[in-house]
């Protein structure tokens, strides 16, 4: 408490002062002051006194509040409040959100899923037009920080209602939240459920569709994550970034096989793949799923902050794992095969006013990442890392690359902006045959084009709306009559209130 000491170190040395200077000027008023006069001077030095004592006590408990209040380093959200009976401080926030959406070619679902895009000639491609709407994105967030000897912890939880099963449109559209978010972060590592380390969030692009383009990274997981900051001079900043994630095996087996069995048990009595052996073409289907996973991915990250804007360099490594075990499963099917893929992605965004200083606020959004591998870590290749080849019982690695481009244009004003998105992904993929004799097709290339227009009438508050369409191409079985691609085309408007 050391301003503490010194503010009532100044009290008692202004009251010295005034007694000094009474002694002084007392004896030229009176050499034989009453005692009256003397009691009333003492009452006005005690009242001069305590006066400065609580000018005292004031000056410290806003110190005191200060100290406290400087814990929270998010100032995103600045209307903390402190927990009774506790020194932790919180926040809430959150926004509401509208998405009205018109299909003209091909509905999706609630968002642009391009991995679902049906072919031309499949059954129901020829229906067009659907108008639906939700409100599931509508978000909430809490974050508190509490001081410790170790620095400031932080913590963060969000939830939305996106992908809930429970509720439908039929009845009062209620819809049960869901788990986004959910970590702690003390010092230089975080811990819990984040946006992966190769996921850049700080380049991602401004599209009204939740989903966004196609050939993005966009996955959230638990991890233990370091990150080391390092300060320059006129704002610059570096970050080194290791995470250590969950794992998930992503290969693709003969219509189902190795993934689940006749009951949709596995072998820890959970629920294994709805489509586990419904499809398998051979028999008895396998006790699993036999996607487990012995090692944790690995990621590394470099990004650099400046005047220009922002860049990151990342990189991926993980390992893809097949066991079957030998629970029900005939000997001479048992499979243990595992390999190691890779991925590496860079990222930016660009401050156009640095190039011309007349284009104001305008950004370039850009990502590009690729890898034998890579599968679930690109948004709409959930399967895709590798393929169980029939033949060898051994893992093939599919390539795969993906990325997006857009610009973002603010009106005059700044109440205005305009977004252009493209993005685009390919999948090499291993041993067609196999996927043609299993009468099963993957995506092997997906486009995607967004153009919005988005007005921010007041503080908090957006309103706008988006076209967007989509091409996918799939390899492998094609039924007679289908083609080996299809479209889809999109109409959205959305709303959104954030506090």
């Amino acid at each position: 408490m050391r301003n503490k000491h010194k503010l009532t170190v100044l009290a008692v040395a202004m009251a010295s002062a005034g007694l000094l200077q009474m002694a002084v000027v007392a004896p030229a008023a009176a050499q034989t002051p009453s005692l009256t006069d003397l009691q009333k001077q003492i009452q006005a030095l005690e009242q001069q006194i305590e006066s400065l004592q609580q000018q005292v006590n004031n000056a410290q408990s806003s110190a005191d509040n200060l100290q406290k209040m400087g814990g929270p380093i998010n100032k995103d959200h600045p209307g903390f409040w402190k927990i009774p009976g506790t020194d932790t401080w919180m926040t809430l926030a959150g926004h509401i959100k509208l998405d009205a959406m018109y299909d003209r070619k091909q509905s999706v679902g609630p968002q642009t899923d391009f991995s679902a895009i049906p072919m031309i000639g499949a059954p129901g491609s020829d229906r067009t037009g659907n108008v639906q709407a939700n409100a599931k994105q509508s978000y909430l967030y809490l974050e508190t920080h509490t001081p410790t000897p170790y620095g400031d912890l932080e913590a963060h939880f969000a939830t939305d209602f996106y992908l809930s099963t429970q509720g439908n449109p039929n009845i009062s559209n209620s819809y049960a939240m869901r788990l986004r978010n959910a970590y702690g972060v003390l010092g230089e590592w975080t811990f819990g459920q984040d946006w992966s380390a190769f996921q850049d969030t700080a380049a991602g692009p401004n599209a009204l569709d939740f989903n966004g383009p196609a050939g993005q990274v966009f996955i959230r997981q638990p991890q233990l994550r370091w990150t080391h900051a390092v300060k320059g001079k006129e704002g610059v900043v570096d970050q080194y970034i290791v995470s250590v994630e969950n794992p998930s095996g992503d290969f693709f087996a003969p219509a189902g096989l190795y993934n689940g069995n006749s009951t949709n048990i596995d072998q820890d009595g959970q629920t294994a793949d709805p489509a586990g052996c419904t499809l398998g073409r051979v028999t008895p289907c396998q006790n699993g799923p036999s996607q487990l996973a012995k090692f944790p991915d690995l990621i590394g990250r470099w990004e650099h902050d400046a005047a220009f804007g922002h860049v990151s360099f990342q990189a991926l490594a993980r390992k893809i794992s097949v066991d079957t075990g030998s629970i029900g499963v005939p000997p001479d099917q048992v499979v243990k095969t595992d390999k190691w893929g890779f991925g590496i992605g860079a990222s930016a965004v660009i401050n156009m006013n640095q190039v011309e200083p007349t284009l104001g606020n305008d950004q370039v959004f850009f990502s590009l990442q690729g890898g034998p591998g890579i599968g679930r870590y690109l948004q709409d290749l959930l399967f895709n890392g590798a393929i169980l080849n029939d033949n060898t019982h051994q893992l093939d690695l599919m390539s795969s690359l993906g990325g997006f481009i857009a610009y973002e244009h603010f009106w005059p004003g700044d109440q205005w902006e305009t977004n252009l998105i493209y993005g685009y992904e390919k999948t090499n993929l291993k041993d067609v045959d196999q996927l043609i004799a299993d009468g099963a097709q993957l995506t092997k290339r997906s486009q995607s084009v967004h153009l919005n227009l988005i007005w921010h009438p007041v503080p908090n508050t957006t309103f706008g709306i988006e076209t967007s369409l989509g091409k996918r191409e799939v390899g492998g079985f094609i039924p007679p009559g289908q083609q080996d691609h299809g479209y889809m085309e999109r109409f959205q408007f959305t709303g959104v209130y954030s506090f």
